[in-house]
């Protein structure tokens, strides 16, 4: 096998798929991506939309890891899916395809780091983007991603949200990536037109496989990175029980996410000392900021009882699975065709917000996120149900990532500190009357028999957030732990997603997110990788 390339992209995730097809397709260069789980991102349930609801506890595509427990959600740990599997997390996701607001990406490049505000990165998007909406002005129509709105699929119970949003005089927004993202409306969704999912490996991936320049590996656990003084040469991974080392002639770039990235540096010697030496590793290049200032986003939802039928009907039983699944194969629509977040919207939580601070989920389904038989979900409630969930788009709380070993097969320790700073609990609790208020206009109240999580006696703003407490819940959104910036002291890679301090080293995913976006962060993560297989031909070329 090839010992050496010009690129090695660890992690065939959202980013590093996008990475590997780009890279590869200018033809001038050797890639290696290398992947620590499986090649399956066009397996059944993985290209079936809903079915995530296997991939989310199934551990041959999902590394499912646990966070350490939270004191400020009452010793509680947060169950922290990440995809092991090509696509990664973008394989086993709910599919939501949102962009984050222009002011997030201004916001980053004043932080000093430019090339990475908004129209940057709008143009990043639509070179990735194919979306069905036509709308060329904000958004791509060529691009190998495939984007869609599922609304023609959605269950008709998303119509009393929507319309109670409307009686509530809440503007109407079907395209939350458009001119504004205020409103409710329908969610798009990186899903194709023919009902499959649709993830960078599916879109970047199946071309660059028939290129001779491009070598995917499988299965492969890297161990750590190979440096000579200040450059990082190359990487030793493990497939099969044996060790192989390769070498990069020009970058190694680490897309292994939020949770591996700092990981794969810190066992590296890349990291805090104190950090390093307590795990048992010798610094070899002492970096406080690898590992801190993850970020994620915390959602509450509330449970109501409906007097008309919902998902659940239509997924509880054995039968509506198989109706379900005909229609599926048949058609390419109906349930398995889509996630179960249909509708939702970004809302201030209050007149004083500036600008809109809270996202909103509208499921037409209830269940508990907990894992049923092996490798699923659990089963949806067996009768009418559906949820509303809040989470505050921009939180402030900030956690971090630190080893335990000096192996990559241990689970680092993931401490998230969610509502620490203060205001993030207060958003949520007006989040909380917000879902109310809604539940309460007309179009909503008629359907509903009653509420049942957390309960109509849960009313004062303290009983709210002693329950939000007990509730609240990581939606999988982690970022910021190898954040972008100019200076080596609270930064790890600047604004090139070059390691500060190290030749030969960049990190192309969502840790490098300076703060978490608001909204959803598989189209970010991607679009990273978009942007740094831009800057890096440009650099190559230079």
């Amino acid at each position: 096998m090839q010992t050496e390339y010009d690129f090695i992209i660890i992690g065939a995730g959202a980013a590093g798929c996008v990475l590997a097809g780009n890279l590869s397709a200018s033809g001038k260069y050797s890639v290696l991506l290398l992947e620590a789980g499986p090649d399956k991102a066009n397996s059944f349930w993985v290209t079936t939309p809903l079915g995530y609801g296997h991939s989310m506890f199934n551990s041959r595509v999902n590394w499912m890891l646990q966070s350490e427990p939270d004191a400020n959600l009452n010793d509680r740990t947060q169950y922290v899916p990440r995809g092991k599997v090509t696509g990664g997390s973008g394989s086993i996701n709910a599919m939501v395809y949102m962009r984050g607001t222009p002011a997030d990406y201004e916001e980053w490049q004043s932080l000093g780091n430019p090339g990475w505000g908004w129209d940057d990165v709008l143009a990043s998007y639509k070179r990735m983007e194919r979306h069905a909406s036509g709308d060329a002005q904000w958004h791509g129509l060529a691009g190998p991603l495939e984007v869609t709105s599922r609304s023609p699929y959605s269950h008709p119970v998303c119509k009393a949200f929507l319309k109670a949003g409307e009686e509530l005089q809440l503007p109407r927004n079907d395209n939350f990536n458009g001119a504004s993202i205020e409103g409710v409306g329908y969610y798009h969704h990186s899903i194709c037109a023919n009902g499959k999912r649709m993830s960078s490996a599916r879109a970047w991936l199946e071309p660059a496989r028939k290129r001779p320049n491009f070598t995917l590996v499988c299965n492969a656990q890297v161990e750590r990175l190979v440096l000579d003084g200040r450059c990082v040469t190359g990487v030793t991974y493990v497939r099969d029980g044996q060790s192989f080392d390769v070498k990069a002639r020009r970058d190694v770039i680490v897309s292994a996410g939020a949770v591996h990235s700092p990981q794969l540096l810190m066992v590296s010697g890349i990291g805090p000392g104190a950090v390093l030496k307590a795990a048992g590793i010798e610094p070899h290049h002492d970096m406080p900021a690898v590992g801190q200032h993850l970020q994620d986003h915390v959602a509450w939802d509330i449970k109501y009882r409906s007097k008309v039928p919902t998902l659940n009907q239509d997924l509880n039983s054995k039968f509506g699975q198989l109706k379900a699944g005909i229609r599926y194969l048949l058609t390419g629509g109906g349930p398995l065709s889509t996630g179960t977040t249909h509708a939702g919207g970004f809302l201030r939580s209050s007149p004083k917000r500036p600008a809109p601070n809270l996202q909103l989920y509208f499921s037409p389904l209830s269940r508990d996120l907990v894992p049923g038989a092996p490798g699923r979900m659990g089963q949806p409630d067996p009768y009418a149900a559906f949820s509303m969930s809040v989470c505050n788009m921009r939180p402030r709380s900030r956690g971090e990532i630190t080893i335990t070993a000096p192996d990559m097969r241990a689970a680092p320790a993931i401490r998230f500190n969610f509502l620490f700073e203060p205001d993030d609990l207060k958003e949520l609790v007006e989040g909380a009357h917000l879902l109310r208020r809604l539940a309460s206009a007309p179009s909503l109240s008629a359907i509903i028999e009653r509420e049942y999580a957390p309960g109509p006696d849960v009313l004062s703003d303290k009983a709210l957030e002693d329950d939000i407490r007990n509730r609240c819940y990581s939606i999988y959104h982690p970022s910021g732990s190898c954040r972008m910036g100019p200076d080596m002291a609270n930064a790890v890679v600047d604004a090139s997603l070059k390691v500060h301090g190290l030749d030969g080293l960049r990190v192309a995913d969502a840790s490098v997110m300076p703060f978490v976006v608001s909204g959803n962060l598989n189209a970010p993560s991607m679009m990273i990788g978009q942007r740094a297989s831009e800057i890096i031909l440009a650099d190559a070329s230079a």
